[in-house]
């Protein structure tokens, strides 16, 4: 039976998802240089452009995302020219550090026009992606230099999710709609 007391989802969003092939390199990266504090959270949530954030959403929320996750579809593939990467605190873990990716928000300007347009202030501007996870200290000058000659960002899909960015919490993607919408 359906939860009768509740009619909110704690967080829901919509993000953007690296091509495989970029996720894979991403991933040799994290096993040459990387030590997750714990064996979970590694490679669990995906690395993401965030498009729009809504805490406790409702179920008219979910709507809307589907909506608009199917409108994005003219924004695939996503191509970002990058411009350094950077190493960043992991805000949920005190002493974690992460790897990201800049790129300028003039590339995403057109996107986040159109998203703000439906979602208002729920809608994010982001200007890196995190793409290599807990690297240590000692690691962190090679990780930099091996993304030297790294210079496209190239996002496959939208996803819409709730709660965590990972396969567990994905609603629907934006190639799952097989129709354009008029």
């Amino acid at each position: 039976m359906l939860e009768l007391s509740s009619n909110t989802i704690k967080a829901l969003g919509i993000f953007g998802r690296l091509s495989e092939e970029q996720e894979k390199y991403f991933d040799s990266l994290e096993d040459k240089y990387c030590q997750s504090p714990n064996n979970s959270l590694k490679r669990d949530i995906f690395r993401h452009l965030t498009l729009t954030f809504i805490n406790d959403a409702t179920v008219t929320d979910v709507r809307a995302e589907l909506d608009l996750l199917c409108d994005l579809k003219r924004f695939l593939p996503l191509r970002l020219q990058t411009k350094k990467a950077f190493v960043m605190d992991e805000v949920t873990i005190p002493g974690a550090q992460h790897v990201a990716i800049e790129f300028g928000l003039e590339q995403t300007k057109e996107l986040v026009d159109f998203v703000r347009k439906r979602a208002g202030d729920k809608t994010v501007a982001t200007w890196y992606t995190k793409v290599v996870w807990f690297v240590p200290k000692d690691n962190q000058q090679a990780v930099i230099d091996e993304l030297s000659n790294f210079n496209e960002l190239v996002f496959k899909d939208f996803y819409l999710v709730s709660n965590k960015q990972d396969e567990a919490n994905t609603i629907y993607t934006t190639s799952q709609f097989l129709f354009k919408r008029m």
